[in-house]
Parts: structure tokens; C-alpha cells; sequence
């Protein structure tokens, strides 16, 4: 319920009382009010002469004991409008004697429709002291809405100058966000009335519930506006609510109901300022309620749209009473109704209501800076928000995109609000997500330098990733030489994929002398290749690999894209190539090599077979297998029974006399390293142990790197001269 301003005579209410006086003071309106619901509407307080009277909108006659009879069950009692007396003289003279200009209303079934000027067609509201019908306006033929002072009101003065007073009030605002008015008039039964823009809508409350945060805010701000330009213009609304807004079917928002607004001049002495008081108990601020019009200023409207925020964010006022009495003292010790609602709007609505007027917001200004404050954080929160979604995703996936969208929107939502600390926060956090990912990936530069842009360039996880990137680029450098190498080598050589026995890379040799294109060996499996001539050659390889990590000289033969064989010689190594674990191997072709050596073989079997029909003693030694073979008739210059089968090198030496031994070693060892023959004169002890002194030749063979591979001779009787074994 609001409280409107009535005439009283000056003995009722002083200067001194206040409002909670006025209603204590007087036994009658104080039972009156106290026994009032919350469910009850509109009330008109008027002091006239010695009499009291209140009124309600919906009540038509004065009862008994000067109140009005109800017509229609009332609404909420303590969100509609009561009228108090205030401590000024009952003026004799009519503020629109002379000027006012007569107009012919046609009432709502009655009148000649024909002579008025303006045609009633229904009741849109009522308060507590007019009435407001929508109305046709012939000389314009438009639809408009006409605010009546009620007939009760229609013959007093004090009323009618209120009423002139208010249109006068509407009539000077000219901002988009206040309702317009047409002009004020006379009707034919003396009334007075005034015509405004009529609304195709409803009033704010009717919808606040249904609309949006955001659209209620906004609502509220443009109503903001409208206070604004009204204190611009040195007015005090002092009576907002979603009541008195009305919101047009296609965006219109505009402030109604004036007939509280006061002047207002902070250098105005008290004398001068308008003592009238009113309001809406359940969203009145503390000096309305009190009544001290000393405290009444631009801050009490200040406190109203704080008031109207809370109601938003609550769904209900701040002021509550079982009774109006009740909800009258609320508003005067400022008692707010408990919430659970937090956040930045309630912090504000908080401020805007509180109980000193010097702590509130100092201008609506103000006001609407901390909302458009608030509408910037709320929209850099939704973006933080959607950035986090993103980062979620990104985090799931190590999909850089979804972390560079994240970082956008963050950048976004600190250009709106640059002190948004989630946002920092989530900044950090998601530098140092993208800088984890980036390192999987082996972007080590970028993961580097997102941790530096996160402030953790010294973290450990950074200092390990720098390490990371050293190692990369000592392999990268250490690759880059090898592929140099690897490709303009003179040996062929393959590059293959331990994990899946795929070639990577096979050079340019390797091609030309397996006769096979680039693109028909890389990418390919060994076993697609078939190049092995012997598969259980290939699986020896394989097995020497793994138990070594290492291969060396290891003969086999690989199958030349025509088909015909090639002997190669082939060494590798496995290694770690790029993160990968890869063999590099070198591959010589040895067939002229091992053509060579069959040949040498044969030839020497050949001369063997000679040797053994023509008698004479040869014997050889392989520097590789450290094999040592003698014909038959070495084993009879030597005395030996070839039953006892070939000494090995180490006993061949143990047979000589003491003192032929290290001359037959350091002969073997210049054949082997110097690739020099010999001719030594040595004693061989046989069987009896007598000492058949011998002539010894050795002739060393080498390969084609001129590395000696087998040692041979033959031994030659000296005169068949035999000691004992003693003689030493």
C-alpha cells in the first residue's frame, strides 16, 4: 500500500511528528490500520477540519465512522496507497479557477455521446484519489487514458490543487521513459481530469515474475532513467514500484503515477520544502516512513530502485507486516525481509538500501553505473564460463583448437571486465594445461612459452620441458648429420621402424643396388619386400638384435629385384630416432668378395687334392676360427697318430722344442698383422718323445680389405735329423 499526502489542520500533525506518531497518536486509525490485512488495497488518509477519514479505491460511500464501504474484495494492503495529513492550512482558492479548459466526457453508460469531447470505454484503475479510465478522444480520434479525481474529491480545494499539481508535474517531464500527457480539463460536472498517452499493456508488476533477470534489469534501469531526468529537473518521485510502470506491448517502459512527486532543493530552508509524506510501506524508505521531511531527497528514490532490484531478485518486497500498522514500522526501522539470494546485484540492491541516505548510491547515477557495472561482470562471467567448457573439451582431447577458442573468450571476458579474477585464474590455469598438452605433442617451444606467460617459467614442469627441448634439438642436430650421411653414403643402407619392421627411409645405394624405386620400398613391410634369399638367415639377424641391440659383419644374402642373388655384408645399429626405436643399418655388397673366395676355396681344395696325390706335407690356419687342419703327411713328418686328430693352435705351439716356441709365435703374429711370410727352422716333438727337427713355411691370405684370413704352408724334413727329447 502507498501513503499519499492529505490536507489536515495544523493542530494535527506537527513538524515534530512523524508518521508512526500520526498513526499512534490517533486511537482510531491506529485500530484501523492495525487491523487491516496484508491482502487489503488502496487507503486515502484525509484530515479535514476536526474529522479523520480513510479511504479505499474499491470502497464507494463514507460508513458510519468515516470510512468507505467495500464494493469488491481488496488486493494487497501493504503494496497500494494511503494518504496521510500534513501540517498545512486547507487553502480556499482552486489552483484551476479561470484556466482549467471545459471538456465533455461521456460517461460509461450515460451522456450524449455525440457532445463529448472524450468517450469512457472501461475502468483501467483505480487509487486513492482518482480513478483512470481508457477513453476515446473525438477530435483527434485516438485512444487515450484519462486519470478522474474522484467525485468525493471533486469539490475540495486542497484535492483539486493536488491533482492540478500532479498533472502540472507529468506535464512538465518530457523523457521517453515517463508517460505523456495530453492536457487537464474541466468536465461538464465540474471535475477535473487530465488525458495521457494510453499504453497498449500492462503494468510491471502484472509480468515481473514471468520476465528474465536480465530483462527485469534492464527494465529497471530505464526507469532509472526516467528518475534520472526527473531529478534533473529538481523532482522526488517518491512512490516506485513495478506498479507504477508500464510496459508497452513493443518495448515501452514509462513511469506512471506521479501524484507523490515533491519538489526537491537541497538549498531550499525546511520552511520552504514540500512537507507533505507518502509512500509504499512495502518498499518505503526509512524517511517516508518516519515522515521527516528533512531526510526526503534524490536518495529516497535512490532507496526505492533499490527496493524495486530486491523485489526482482527475491520476488517479493523488502518491507512485510501481518498488518499494515505492521509493515509501517517495518519501513520506518528499515527491518528487510531475510533472503538467501547472494551475488553483485544483491550487494547492490543492499547499498542502494541502506537505512542512512549518505550510505546509499549519492545519485540514481551511480545506481545505474554500478547495474551497467554488474551487466559488464555478468557478461565477462558467461564467458569465463563458456571458456571453461571449452577448456574441458580441450583438456579431454588435446585439441589445441578447443584451448585457443578457450583463451579468446577469456581475453574477451577481460576486455569487459579487466579485474575479473576467475578469468585470470582460468587464464593461468589454462596456460599451463595448454603448455602440458603442447609438450605431449612435442610442441616444446610453445609449452615453454605458455608456462612463461602463466608466470611458472622456473616451475619444474617447465625446467623439464626446456630439457626436453634441448635433447630434441641435440637429436635433431645429431639427425641432421645422419641423414646427411645416411643419404650420400657410399654403402647401402636402410632406416627401419623396430616397432613394426617398416623401411623409413632407404638411401639412394640401397636402391640402385637392389634395383628397386624409392616409393617401392619405403612405407613397406620387410616381409612385403621378400628380399631375404634364406628367411632363416633373417631370423638369426633379428635374434642377434635383440639380444644385442647390435649387429656387425653379420653375411647373408638378399634377392635383387630381378631375382638373382646378391651377397652382402651387413652391420646396424637399433636406436632412438625421433622418439622412435629404430635400426639403422649398413648393407655392403660382398659378391665379388665371396665370388673371390669360392674361387679361392676351389682352388685350394684343387691344389690340396694335388698336394695329398703328389705327397707333399701343407697345412693352413684360419685367422677366424682359429682352425687348424694338416694333411696326412704332416702327421707323419711330425710323428703324430692321426688318431689323435689336428692339435689346436695352443697345442700345435706346446709340441715345438722350448726354445723354437716364441720364434713360431712372433712368425704367426707377423702373418697375421704384417701379412709376411716366413721360412723357420723348428723341433717337433713326436709321438716317442724324440725331436724331428723341420723346415716350416707359412704364407698368409688376405681379404679385400687386406686383412689376413688364413695362414698356410708346408712343412719340409731336415736330413731326418731326430734328437732325444732331453737334449734341450
Amino acid at each position: 500500500m502507498a501513503l499519499k499526502s492529505a490536507t489536515a489542520t495544523a493542530d494535527v500533525i506537527t513538524s515534530d511528528h512523524n508518521l508512526i506518531t500520526a498513526v499512534l497518536t490517533d486511537a482510531r486509525l491506529k485500530s484501523r490500520l492495525a487491523a487491516m490485512p496484508a491482502d487489503e488495497k488502496t487507503v486515502v488518509l484525509s484530515n479535514e477540519e476536526n474529522s479523520s477519514q480513510l479511504a479505499h479505491p474499491a470502497w464507494k460511500e463514507w460508513d458510519s465512522e468515516g470510512f468507505h464501504t467495500a464494493r469488491e474484495t481488496p488486493l494487497s494492503a501493504d503494496m497500494d496507497t494511503i494518504a496521510l495529513p500534513v501540517a498545512t492550512p486547507s487553502p480556499t482558492d482552486c489552483m484551476d479557477s479561470g484556466f482549467v479548459p471545459f471538456r465533455g466526457v461521456a460517461m460509461i453508460g450515460g451522456g450524449k455521446v455525440c457532445d463529448a469531447d472524450y468517450r469512457l470505454v472501461g475502468e483501467l484503475g483505480a487509487g486513492g484519489t482518482g480513478i483512470v479510465y481508457q477513453a476515446h478522444q473525438r477530435a483527434v480520434d485516438r485512444e487515450v487514458a484519462i486519470k478522474v479525481l474522484r467525485k468525493n474529491l471533486s469539490q475540495d480545494a486542497a484535492s483539486r490543487n493536488r491533482f492540478l499539481t500532479e498533472a502540472r508535474v507529468i506535464g512538465g517531464l518530457d523523457h521517453p521513459n515517463v508517460i505523456a500527457l495530453h492536457e487537464v480539463c474541466i468536465d461538464q460536472d465540474g471535475g477535473l481530469f487530465y488525458s495521457m498517452k494510453r499504453i497498449d499493456g500492462t503494468s510491471w508488476d502484472q509480468q515481473i515474475k514471468e520476465m528474465s533477470l536480465s530483462d527485469n534489469v534492464q527494465t529497471l534501469m530505464r526507469v532509472g532513467d526516467a528518475i534520472r531526468y526527473a531529478h534533473s529537473r529538481g523532482l522526488v518521485h517518491r512512490d516506485i514500484k513495478p506498479e507504477n510502470v508500464m510496459l508497452g506491448r513493443f518495448g515501452e517502459v514509462l513511469l506512471a503515477d506521479w501524484g507523490l512527486a515533491i519538489s526537491h532543493d537541497p538549498k531550499e530552508s525546511s520552511e520552504a520544502i514540500d512537507h507533505t509524506i507518502g509512500g509504499t510501506p512495502a518498499y518505503m524508505a526509512p524517511e517516508l516512513a518516519t515522515g521527516d521531511h528533512r531526510h526526503v531527497s534524490f536518495a529516497t528514490d535512490v532507496y526505492l530502485l533499490g527496493a524495486t532490484l530486491f523485489q526482482i531478485l527475491t520476488g517479493y518486497p523488502p518491507h512485510h507486516g501481518e498488518t499494515l500498522l505492521e509493515c509501517i514500522q517495518a519501513a520506518a526501522t528499515n527491518k528487510i525481509r531475510p533472503t538467501n539470494v547472494q551475488g553483485e546485484l544483491m550487494d547492490i540492491a543492499k547499498i542502494a538500501l541502506a537505512t542512512n541516505p549518505n550510505d546509499r548510491y549519492r545519485t540514481v547515477d551511480q545506481f545505474l553505473e554500478a547495474l551497467d557495472l554488474q551487466r559488464e561482470h555478468d557478461e565477462s562471467a558467461r564467458l569465463v564460463k563458456r571458456a571453461q567448457g571449452h577448456l574441458k573439451s580441450a583438456n579431454a582431447s588435446n585439441h589445441y583448437e578447443g584451448f585457443r577458442l578457450a583463451d579468446a573468450l577469456i581475453m574477451e571476458a577481460l576486455e569487459v571486465w579487466p579485474e575479473n579474477r576467475r578469468a585470470r585464474d582460468l587464464a593461468k590455469e589454462l596456460s599451463l594445461e595448454f603448455a602440458r598438452a603442447a609438450t605431449d605433442q612435442g610442441d616444446l617451444d610453445l609449452a615453454i612459452s605458455l608456462y612463461e606467460s602463466a608466470g611458472h617459467g622456473e616451475s619444474e614442469a617447465a625446467a623439464r620441458t626446456r630439457r626436453l627441448r634441448d635433447q630434441r634439438n641435440a637429436n635433431v642436430e645429431r639427425e641432421g648429420r645422419y641423414s646427411t650421411l645416411f643419404t650420400h653414403s657410399p654403402d647401402a643402407g636402410l632406416l627401419i621402424r623396430m616397432s613394426s619392421s617398416r623401411v623409413v627411409e632407404a638411401n639412394r645405394t640401397f636402391r640402385e643396388l637392389m634395383g628397386y624405386d624409392e616409393d617401392e620400398i619405403v612405407g613397406k613391410l620387410m616381409t612385403e619386400l621378400n628380399l631375404w634369399v634364406c628367411p632363416e638367415r633373417r631370423d638369426e639377424l633379428i635374434a642377434e638384435l635383440q639380444r644385442n641391440q647390435r649387429i656387425d659383419n653379420f653375411e647373408g644374402q638378399f634377392r635383387h629385384r630381378d631375382g638373382h642373388p646378391i651377397d652382402v655384408l651387413i652391420s646396424g645399429r637399433v636406436t632412438k630416432l625421433a622418439g622412435e626405436t629404430m635400426l639403422i643399418s649398413s648393407i655392403r655388397d660382398i659378391s665379388i668378395r665371396k665370388q673371390t673366395e669360392n674361387d679361392l676355396r676351389r682352388s685350394r681344395r684343387r691344389l690340396k687334392d694335388l698336394q695329398a696325390l703328389a705327397g707333399l706335407a701343407t697345412w693352413s690356419y684360419d685367422a677366424v676360427t682359429k682352425q687348424v687342419t694338416w694333411s696326412d703327411e704332416v702327421f707323419r713328418l711330425a710323428g703324430r697318430d692321426p688318431a689323435e686328430g689336428v692339435p689346436t693352435r695352443t697345442e700345435y705351439i706346446e709340441m715345438l722344442h722350448p726354445q723354437d716356441r716364441r720364434k713360431m709365435k712372433d712368425a704367426i703374429g707377423a702373418a697375421l698383422v704384417n701379412r709376411a711370410a716366413y721360412e723357420i727352422q723348428i723341433r717337433i716333438r713326436d709321438a716317442s718323445g724324440y725331436y724331428r727337427h723341420l723346415i716350416v713355411r707359412g704364407q698368409p691370405i688376405c681379404d679385400d680389405d687386406g686383412k689376413t684370413t688364413e695362414i698356410y704352408g708346408v712343412l719340409i724334413p731336415q736330413n731326418s735329423k731326430t734328437t732325444r727329447s732331453i737334449e734341450h
